[in-house]
């Protein structure tokens, strides 16, 4: 008899592998109908069952084991990962733990007790474990998953430095992919460490050139940079091909109005206003009608971008800029006298319009 349970339980590894998972259930059945508490073919149903996303039911089975066997190895990982499943994130660190009280030096479960305590938002319970997952084994430090589990905690916990760090050595350690490579270029813009983003977006473009991300990181990079014709090239592209997001739109139009193109700027913010209110492409369109001489246009839509948003001193300011540079006090009246009208502060706009005409600086 013991020599059939081995037989149906190799049969059932084996169909487990081929990924015949309703054929390995039958087979570790055969089994444990010749021998019920067999530890080999419970743990091995309850693979089979965990890779079916039954979780409940490899839950039975590992717990037969532990019973038996408290200290079974396979099956408190398995245990753990089946709870993880469940989103039982406290039992499943309970049975990881177990596992490593017996095999300190596993990579890949410290990493999912690393992972789970995220889950959690337990950050520095995942800092520690991944740490100390990093020195379990000291001839591999270098595991990608281990490496992109912690670089995406410190990107969680707003750690850009040590983010970049460690994302960095998922891209050394073999981990060429694109999506990190555009989340390391992402950081770096945000730091305005531009040259090193842009040297990660093209990376990232020289292995798909039609990458949104990468294409809408780089042009971000450039218009920060005011290489406003660098951004159309990049983002026509993205526009071209999926339509683009309300708020690449927007900025699209800002880098036409920027070169003077005021044609194809109008185009980008009716885009999206075509579609839905939305208070940049609002903005940009009254910056641009005052700028195109509709001055009378351009009042109203600004006051249409005041009566939609919160108060914005920002834009309050761009707006006295706008008229400061063009020298239109009549129209700066109006915009006082409407002002007024509201819950503006009348002397706060005057104040901004007195240090724009001391200033005379040329709008963004």
């Amino acid at each position: 008899m013991h020599q059939k349970v081995v037989e149906h339980s190799k049969e059932g590894h084996r169909l487990f592998k081929q990924r015949r998972y309703q054929d390995a259930v039958e087979a570790y059945q055969q089994a444990l109908a010749l021998e019920p508490d067999n530890a080999y073919a419970l743990t091995g149903l309850g693979d089979v069952w965990r890779q079916m996303r039954e979780y409940r039911k490899a839950c039975d089975q590992y717990l037969v084991v532990l019973k038996a066997e408290p200290k079974n190895l396979f099956a408190l990982r398995g245990l753990g990962d089946a709870y993880r499943e469940l989103n039982q994130y406290h039992q499943a660190i309970e049975q990881y733990e177990k596992y490593l009280s017996g095999r300190p030096t596993d990579v890949f479960v410290h990493t999912r007790v690393a992972d789970t305590y995220k889950k959690l938002k337990r950050y520095a319970q995942a800092e520690s474990c991944y740490l100390k997952a990093l020195k379990a084994k000291p001839a591999k430090p270098r595991d990608r998953y281990l490496l992109m589990g912690l670089a995406d905690l410190y990107h969680k916990m707003g750690k850009t430095n040590e983010a970049i760090e460690y994302y960095e050595k998922v891209l050394q350690a073999g981990g060429d992919l694109i999506n990190i490579h555009t989340i390391v270029g992402n950081l770096y813009r945000r730091q305005n460490e531009f040259e090193q983003a842009k040297k990660h977006y093209q990376q990232a473009l020289d292995m798909d050139r039609e990458n949104p991300y990468a294409l809408y990181g780089l042009g971000e990079v450039f218009r920060w940079q005011r290489e406003y014709r660098k951004t159309i090239e990049l983002w026509e592209q993205i526009r071209q091909k999926t339509g683009g997001t309300p708020q690449m739109l927007s900025r699209l139009g800002d880098a036409y109005r920027n070169l003077g193109r005021f044609e194809e700027a109008e185009g980008a913010y009716m885009d999206v206003l075509e579609n839905g209110w939305d208070k940049y492409a609002q903005l940009g369109l009254a910056k641009l009608r005052f700028l195109q001489g509709r001055f009378e246009e351009s009042l109203v839509a600004y006051e249409e971008f005041f009566r939609q948003t919160v108060p914005e001193r920002q834009a309050i300011r761009g707006l006295s800029e706008l008229l400061s540079r063009m020298g239109q006090q009549e129209q700066a009246e109006k915009l006082l006298l409407w002002a007024d009208a509201t819950e503006y502060d009348a002397e706060q706009i005057a104040e901004l319009l007195r240090h724009n005409r001391a200033n005379m600086e040329a709008p963004a």
